[in-house]
């Protein structure tokens, strides 16, 4: 359940649907639009399988449904309350994604495309919060990197692209993990401002 002090206040998308996210979690931010324009920009609107790891309130799968209405979009959460307020979001949406309570180094499937904005700070990196629901969205206490990669290589058809959103201090590591994981980052955006991203695609890797 929200903390009291924490309701589950109301976010418009251009759609002009209105969705709920969790005020005790990491809130909506710039990354996810990021996430969102980048991963439309992966894929056209086809029959294809596309999987979010870490689906949060669900927002961006949501928005890429509304924009990608041919696409099989499934939202893998580990947290419960997440999990549950994205079937929510969806269900008011009158949309059909799949959205699971689930960990991402289990799960299973192929996909066409898979996207994500990870759990960014390593552990010790900064001060943890009081509500471990945003510590679980913000530090790799659950997943790392690597999880991140080992689940892409395991779940990635062999022409699939994944998508990841990261900060900029974290490219270089990045592009050394996906090599040990027998995945190329194909290529890097990055994204100014105050924090700096970068977007990264990510493929198997051509062993021709």
């Amino acid at each position: 359940m929200p903390y009291p002090d924490l309701p589950y206040p109301e976010v418009l998308l251009p759609s002009g649907h209105r969705i709920l996210q969790d005020g005790s979690s990491q809130g909506i931010s710039l990354a996810s639009e990021l996430l969102y324009q980048e991963t439309l920009a992966a894929k056209e609107d086809a029959p294809i399988k596309a999987l979010e790891l870490g689906s949060g309130c669900g927002i961006v799968s949501i928005m890429c449904a509304f924009a990608r209405p041919m696409w099989e979009i499934t939202g893998l959460e580990l947290q419960p309350e997440l999990a549950s307020l994205a079937r929510h979001n969806a269900k008011i949406c009158h949309l059909g994604i799949d959205f699971r309570e689930a960990d991402l180094c289990q799960a299973e499937g192929s996909y066409h495309l898979i996207y994500a904005n990870p759990p960014w700070r390593k552990l010790k990196s900064g001060r943890l919060s009081p509500i471990p629901a945003r510590n679980i969205s913000r530090f790799e206490i659950t997943c790392t990197m690597k999880d991140v990669l080992d689940a892409i290589a395991r779940l990635l058809l062999p022409d699939g692209k994944a998508i990841l959103i990261y900060p900029e201090e974290r490219l270089e590591e990045l592009i050394q993990e996906a090599t040990n994981t027998l995945l190329d980052t194909k290529k890097h955006r990055k994204h100014g401002g105050n924090k700096a991203y970068v977007s990264a695609i990510i493929t198997h890797r051509d062993m021709k």
